[in-house]
């Protein structure tokens, strides 16, 4: 009888274990929930200048990954083994990334605010309290809403302005409306974990995208980029050394004025004085090497569609104002009314298309779902991370019941199921489709689902009840769509299925990520504003609450917004467009413009990252040109290094002050 070698078994071992959740996984992994929760709400609201959680791609989770990693080849040098084998990083990292967005901008700065802005910001002039407050049923808000103008909770008052001596933090006060909250927001992610489960197929099998934000923790984990090594490049160790240089000499200008400071924006619109090119809007020139280095990797056509669609945004103003026009700020985004319906258009065409082209594979789907024996399915199922049924039955029973909760609240049902329903399975369907094809590391959209029902029937006619509600849930949910917990969700299965994991695999370690981190980061959260005051921390999260909750008051009292032949015309517009792009797309391979980037593009991301799409499109196109796919090849190990300096330094700065007493940071676009 032949005894199989140490060496022999040790492979069997990890063979077994492979692609399974291990024990091992979760205990690393809960505990690093925890710290990556307070370090990323102490980085959104105290350090100001540098957010960690704005980005679908977390820099906190590839930071630990980056350590995770490194430690793996250190143990397999010493002891000949790993510690953690390839699918405990991805569920790690997993829940790590789950973890960052949950307790930054994905949910917990849109949550907590909201909650306490009205008695606060209430006054005699802007009659909050008669248009607002009132109408909101008292198991949402942690004071009661027939509260008097002017009479604050000093539990809400302490909140902003900080706790008085001797003071302790009212916890039970904010318990009751935030586990309210959070059932409508569990119910949004179990739809979101069902469209990512059906999703998943089509997306990565059928159209194979290529999810680029999966590029850096992979070539980590698998030590190997594009045919090339990773951790022993060269070119990589010097993408990354000089970009953490960069930022670290930058850093030291944020700190001392006289240190020298390279400049990575510059805004150009001002140089244009004559009228109608005044008009312009904002142009600035972003450099993200982080973006630069991701953008690396997508098709030219749609590198150059990107930059191409963001000027023509620009180019739209000058001609409305050559024409007689001016255009008109949406106000509730970084646009104006014609290009954000326009977008909308194109929101509402693509998702279609989408549905058409895999009208084939969603039958399949169902017919698997409701197959009566394991042999009548059409397709196997079993690793997914639900069953299709489940996935079929969650989807409708979790929309349902967000109806039902809002319902319940006092919001009409139909205008429930349409704000919802366009946030859901429009607005995150692209912007979740962005990120798995352009590698759109921040989802930002240009117009809130009301603004798609206004085209229908005016928002002052929907009633106070249901108006105050639909101010709520832009805050929470619409208005700020950078975190949105879709994407991630693709993406890990992106992972799970080039690591060979199982899919159903992360189910569990995504959910404990999620409790974890929305426990941990809502107490930190509450924490930092009764201990710094919340009026001093950083105010995006207030002017969130503010802008939305007045949108509606505004709608109330019917000063609000009303869909004029702009917006019906940008819409009209955005749907012709997008439609003869796909046409065009389908019959000409040579055609150029990606609908995608067209829709896109017209946002505060759209403004941020287009300059850095537009040198990748300008490096990518001159290295094929010249160098060919062999030194394609070879530079993307530089790329990703560049992305993954960019965000370690991030970590880095974070950590300085967190520890560091009246230490900043350098700014990151």
């Amino acid at each position: 009888m032949q005894l199989a070698s140490p060496q022999n078994s040790l492979s069997e071992q990890t063979n077994k274990t492979q692609g399974v959740l291990r024990l091992r996984a979760l205990l690393i992994g809960i505990p690093l929930v925890v710290a990556v929760c307070l370090l990323s709400v102490f980085a959104d609201l105290i350090t100001k200048s540098i957010q960690v959680g704005v980005m679908q791609i977390a820099p906190p989770a590839v930071a630990i990954l980056f350590v995770l990693t490194l430690g793996n080849l250190l143990s397999k040098k010493l002891v000949k083994r790993d510690i953690l084998n390839s699918s405990d990083l991805i569920i790690i990292y997993g829940m790590l990334t789950v973890a960052v967005l949950v307790s930054t901008r994905g949910l917990m700065e849109k949550l907590i605010p909201p909650l306490a802005y009205l008695p606060y910001y209430a006054t005699p002039a802007n009659k909050l309290n008669i248009l607002i407050t009132q109408h909101m049923p008292a198991w949402t808000l942690p004071f009661s809403p027939a509260i008097a103008t002017g009479n604050i909770p000093p539990e809400i008052q302490q909140y902003f302005e900080g706790l008085k001596a001797g003071g302790s933090i009212p916890w039970s006060f904010w318990v009751g409306p935030i586990f309210a909250w959070f059932t409508l927001i569990a119910m949004t992610i179990w739809v979101f974990a069902c469209l990512a489960t059906l999703l998943r197929r089509q997306w990565m099998d059928h159209e194979q995208l290529r999810f680029p934000l999966t590029i850096l923790p992979l070539s980590m984990i698998q030590d190997e980029a594009e045919g090339e090594p990773f951790w022993s490049n060269k070119l990589m160790w010097l993408g990354f050394g000089a970009v953490c240089a960069l930022y670290f000499v930058n850093g030291l200008n944020a700190n001392y004025p006289d240190w020298p400071k390279f400049v990575l924006n510059l805004r150009i619109d001002s140089l244009f004085t004559e009228r109608p090119w005044n008009s312009v809007g904002p142009i600035t020139l972003f450099i993200s090497f982080a973006a630069v280095g991701m953008a690396y990797f997508l098709p030219t056509d749609l590198l150059f569609s990107i930059w191409f669609f963001f000027l023509i945004t620009r180019y739209q103003d000058v001609l409305t104002v050559q024409f007689g026009g001016m255009p008109t700020p949406i106000k509730s985004h970084d646009t104006n009314v014609w290009n954000a319906y326009q977008a909308a258009g194109a929101y509402l065409v693509i998702v279609l298309a989408q549905v058409r082209i895999g009208w084939p594979y969603y039958k399949q789907v169902w017919q698997t779902a409701w197959a009566k024996t394991a042999a009548a399915k059409v397709l196997d199922d079993s690793d997914e991370m639900v069953s299709y049924r489940m996935a079929l039955f969650g989807m409708v029973v979790g929309f349902a019941g967000i109806i039902l909760w809002l319902a319940i609240a006092g919001m009409n049902p139909i205008i429930a199921a349409l704000q919802m329903g366009i946030y859901i399975f429009l607005i995150t369907m692209i912007m979740t489709r962005a990120v798995s094809e352009c590698g759109w590391m921040e989802t930002e959209t240009s117009f809130l689902p009301s603004h798609l029902i206004s085209l229908v029937y005016p928002l002052h006619g929907l009633g106070a009840d249901t108006n105050s509600l639909i101010g709520f849930t832009n805050a929470i949910f619409c208005r700020d769509m950078r975190g949105t917990l879709l994407s991630p969700l693709m993406d890990l299965q992106k992972l799970a299925k080039e690591t060979g994991t199982r899919f159903r695999s992360l189910s569990f370690p995504l959910l404990m990520g999620f409790l974890v981190s929305f426990v941990t980061a809502a107490m930190f959260f509450i924490y930092l504003g009764y201990t710094h005051g919340a009026l001093s921390i950083y105010q995006n999260p207030n002017n969130n609450a503010k802008n939305m909750i007045n949108f509606s008051a505004n709608d109330i009292k019917g000063t609000g917004w009303v869909a004029d032949s702009t917006a019906y015309g940008g819409f009209a517009v955005g749907i012709v467009a997008t439609v003869w792009m796909l046409i065009m797309r389908s019959r000409f391979d040579w055609f150029p413009l990606n609908p995608l980037a067209y829709a896109i593009v017209p946002a505060w991301t759209g403004y941020v990252l287009w300059f850095s799409f537009f040198l990748a499109w300008l490096l990518k196109g001159s290295i094929l040109k010249f160098g060919g796919i062999t030194t394609y090849r070879k530079i993307a190990p530089l790329m990703i290094g560049m992305v993954l300096g960019d965000f370690m330094m991030q970590v880095f700065w974070t950590l300085v002050m967190m520890i560091g007493k009246g230490w900043s940071g350098p700014s990151f676009q």
